[in-house]
């Protein structure tokens, strides 16, 4: 029964890992097919991670930084990939990378100089959600619809970073209640 207490985090490393397999297929074979497919995948595990620590009552603090280092991995290497084939502009992908970096180092100086935990905040949530469908549909990459999809995915993406860094300004200087 141990085991299975291990089975939400196992889980959450499995998204980080996979967004290296999307990389794979994007710059190697350049199957962007099999490459979106993992990407949901890899999103669905976001879900059932949480999902499992409940059932399993299996909730645990290794799992509450693993969760956003899996989800900053996944999305980081996926942007890079992105980059590297010319299907996301390197403004955007460096951005979102920086942007990455700044959140680990406010978590990390936030953690080290109080008690406080930080805690995710509906903008924040949004912001990921935008990113979350940005980045399938960069991948994805093709015609359909008659829709230049590139173009949606980038500019899904502009909004996930102005979101994130507002969440980002949130959490440093939180508005006081009157």
């Amino acid at each position: 029964m141990a085991m299975v207490r291990h089975i939400p985090n196992a889980i959450t490393l499995s998204r980080g890992l996979l967004g290296f397999v999307v990389a794979y297929f994007l710059i190697g074979p350049g199957w962007n097919f099999v490459a979106f497919w993992i990407f949901i995948l890899a999103i669905v595990t976001d879900l059932l991670d949480g999902w499992a620590a409940r059932i399993l009552d299996a909730r645990s603090q290794d799992g509450e930084w693993m969760d956003p280092v899996s989800d900053k991995i996944l999305t980081d290497v996926v942007w890079l990939a992105l980059w590297n084939i010319g299907y996301a502009p390197g403004w955007l992908a460096l951005t979102a990378f920086g942007r990455d970096i700044a959140v680990v180092l406010v978590w990390l100086l936030i953690v080290r100089k109080s008690e406080i935990r930080p805690q995710s905040r509906p903008i924040g949530q949004i912001a990921v959600a935008y990113e979350g469908v940005a980045l399938p549909v960069l991948i994805f990459h093709g015609p359909w619809l008659g829709v230049h999809w590139p173009s949606v995915g980038i500019t899904l993406g502009v909004l996930a970073l102005g979101l994130s860094f507002i969440a980002i300004a949130d959490q440093l200087w939180p508005r006081s209640s009157v």
